[in-house]
């Protein structure tokens, strides 16, 4: 009895050994097949008519296999990936969080390198084949890499000094990856301190991509609609067209077909506030319909970022501070170079130009039109920019903005004249804040930003999942545009187009057109038609604001907004100014007499598209003085009839004359008022050589009639 319970208790032994020593070999069996899975695998489903190219990573996490896949074509990336079941040589997995329940369920080869079977999607099932990428081919991929941004790191070196560019700061995202954030040149020239990968310098216009994002943040809270007119979120927008006041959209705001042409002057180096900026523009003459051109425009955009700020209760700063820069830790962006001038590392702004050496310029702020070009950034920082634009934008596991909302920026909505004298570019289109448009047959967006010293270009190529972001410390350059397409052939393995030549030549060409040009032509022997006094004064226009003419004895001398200049006489009553930003846009002043032969305007043709600006001259401050006017209240006598003048509650003087309706006089200079309400008719108080008021002359079409001052008992 005891022999056979031994034998039992040995048998019994036996069999756990062999039990736990076969599910140790299972499990070493199944480690080693998910070790199989392990690395990049590519491949197709197989759609019909097309193959569908799919990449798939599985990774090994704590001894269980994970996994991701791209679908470029769908800019699709790291979709995470749920791993069902691994037996023998059959593997499921899905897709998750994608609606319809995308499923594959294949079979691995003997050899262990291809995966074939079954993607289920909506109850359709379709065949896809997967082959592992070799270590040998990750290692030559790398190795090929590298060497493509070694090229672009050399031609960068080669070309900064043909176009005098001081330094230039580069982006690079591909498949998700930053491939390269980093600086050349130099920030400061005369100090010698390089450009690096987190310099500040201003992205100008690119900032409109920030704005219109921004919008569409709104969007996804449900605050603002895309095709809402703006009036119903600020009922005091107005513009000089009422049915564009009435109609105007958010899309309109970042399309640019708002009717009006760029208006620059009235807001460039003005002391406006952004708010007065949005009060005046109304006033800005449009020079085409609503909605019927594009027509670049910041003012708009400026609207646009008010109108974020205003609906969130906050700035349209504050939001894109908590809602894009921080999440996407984009630590050094500002909005405005002041900021940046106190970081330890931002670049200075200079001229130049292929033909001319840079030189140092001042910095312009322009926070008041912030929205559409202020921002400060670095290429570390655009990197997480277009990296979430690129992956539909999700940042890690955030989505900051709806896959549907970001899509609409992207898609075009706006058709833009004119077709690229390069036969590599298609037409253009406008999306929202973005230029959208083919690069040698792939989809292309990009935008622009130029501002004194500083120049930007982003671009975007969703298919190919590549995003590029140039800077450089010149103005107005155009090197972005170069190393933009060398840097996309090369990363793309497209044939190179030697742009650098090509470029280089036409704006050499265009340099010289320029000189051919000359000056505006000017009539010689003329002179002014009053002595230069009658010049001096404040004008003003209700859109652009103040200009301010005055006289040194010697000529005369304009200040408008924050730019100053002597003014030479070019001929009649046209002064050309000689000095800053006016002189460099052969900017002439006109300046106009009225019936009565003074000069009371002067006009300037700061927007070429409209008729010249005109500025009417304001009368002396003292004629709104009550102080002033005081003295001129009184009765006054004109053939037996009593003519009577007041000073009412507003400090306006008021004339009554028997059987007639009361009229306000309008302060118009020295002595003399405007007769409200009644064209060309004036009223010229006499005073004598002790200061006292005597009488009154009426200034009228058919005459001029006097009355004297009745003495008051």
């Amino acid at each position: 009895m005891k022999k056979k319970i031994i034998l039992v208790l040995i048998l019994a032994l036996f069999i756990t050994q062999f039990l736990q020593g076969d599910l140790s070999r299972r499990n070493e069996m199944k480690a080693e097949l998910i070790t199989s899975y392990e690395g990049t695998w590519e491949g197709s489903i197989k759609i019909p008519g097309q193959e569908l190219e799919i990449i798939v990573d599985f990774i090994i996490h704590e001894k269980t296999l994970d996994g991701m896949i791209d679908i470029p074509l769908q800019q699709a990336i790291d979709l995470p990936l749920n791993i069902v079941s691994i037996e023998d040589n059959l593997i499921r997995f899905d897709i998750v969080d994608v609606p319809g329940d995308p499923r594959f369920d294949g079979t691995l080869s003997e050899d262990m390198n291809t995966i074939e079977g079954d993607f289920t999607q909506n109850n359709s099932t379709l065949p896809f084949v997967l082959h592992k990428k070799s270590i040998e081919e990750k290692e030559q991929e790398s190795a090929h890499l590298q060497e493509t941004l070694q090229s672009i790191r050399t031609f960068i070196d080669t070309t900064l000094s043909q176009w005098n560019v001081p330094g230039v700061a580069v982006s690079i995202v591909k498949d998700g990856d930053v491939l390269m954030a980093e600086g050349f040149g130099y920030r400061d020239l005369e100090n010698n301190k390089p450009m690096t990968s987190n310099t500040l310098l201003a992205i100008g216009s690119s900032t409109k991509a920030f704005t219109a994002f921004s919008v569409g943040l709104l969007v996804d809270d449900g605050i603002i609609d895309w095709n809402t007119p703006i009036k119903t979120y600020m009922p005091d927008f107005k513009m000089y067209d009422d049915f564009a006041t009435e109609q105007m959209t958010a899309i309109d705001l970042l399309t640019h077909r708002s009717g009006l042409p760029r208006h620059d002057m009235m807001w460039y180096g003005s002391y406006f506030t952004r708010e007065e900026l949005y009060e005046r523009l109304r006033y800005l003459e449009p020079n085409e319909p609503f909605r019927y051109t594009f027509q670049y425009q910041n003012l708009m955009l400026m609207t646009a970022g008010l109108m974020v700020g205003r609906l969130s209760n906050s700035t349209w700063e504050n939001v894109v501070q908590e809602r894009i820069f921080n999440p996407l830790g984009m630590s050094s962006t500002n909005f405005s170079v002041d900021v940046s001038q106190s970081s330890d590392d931002y670049a200075l702004p200079y001229s130049g130009s292929p033909t001319e050496e840079p030189e140092e310029i001042p910095f312009r702020n322009i926070s008041t039109i912030g929205p559409a070009g202020s921002i400060n950034s670095t290429s570390t920082d655009m990197a997480q920019w277009i990296k979430m634009l690129l992956n539909k934008g999700k940042a890690d596991d955030t989505q900051l903005m709806m896959e549907g909302t970001l899509e609409t920026i992207l898609t075009p909505h706006m058709f833009i004249p004119g077709k690229s004298s390069s036969e590599e570019l298609t037409y253009r289109n406008y999306g929202l804040g973005w230029f959208i448009l083919t690069y040698r047959g792939h989809p292309f967006v990009q935008h622009g930003g130029n501002i004194d010293g500083f120049s930007t270009l982003v671009s975007l190529l969703p298919e190919d999942n590549l995003g590029v972001v140039i800077m450089v410390n010149q103005n107005g350059s155009g090197y972005p545009s170069v190393l933009n397409y060398y840097i996309i052939d090369y990363l793309l393995d497209l044939e190179p187009v030697d742009w650098n030549e090509r470029i280089l030549a036409k704006l050499t060409s265009l340099s010289e057109l320029e000189e051919e040009a000359g000056e505006i032509p000017r009539v010689e022997g003329t002179k002014p038609s009053h002595d230069l006094d009658a010049y001096t004064g404040i004008y003003e226009n209700p859109g652009y604001g103040k200009v301010d003419i005055t006289n040194d004895k010697k000529q005369l001398y304009l200040v408008y907004h924050s730019f100053a200049s002597p003014l030479e006489h070019w001929h009649y009553d046209v002064f050309k100014p000689t000095e800053g930003v006016p002189a460099e846009s052969n900017t002439l002043i006109e300046f106009h007499t009225n019936l009565q032969g003074d000069i009371h305007k002067l006009s300037s043709s700061l927007e070429s598209s409209v008729a010249p600006i005109e500025f009417v001259k304001l009368p002396p401050l003292e004629l709104y003085d009550p102080e002033y006017l005081i003295q001129f209240v009184g009765k006054y006598e004109m053939g037996g009839v009593e003519i009577s003048v007041e000073l009412n509650k507003s400090g306006s003087l008021m004339l009554t004359y028997p059987g007639q309706p009361v009229y306000e006089l309008i302060p118009y200079e020295g002595t003399e008022f405007s007769i409200k309400d009644l064209d060309n008719f004036h009223i010229s108080f006499i005073i004598d050589k002790n200061d006292e008021v005597t009488g009154l002359t009426f200034i009228q079409p058919n005459g001029t009639f006097d009355a004297k001052k009745v003495e008051q008992e």
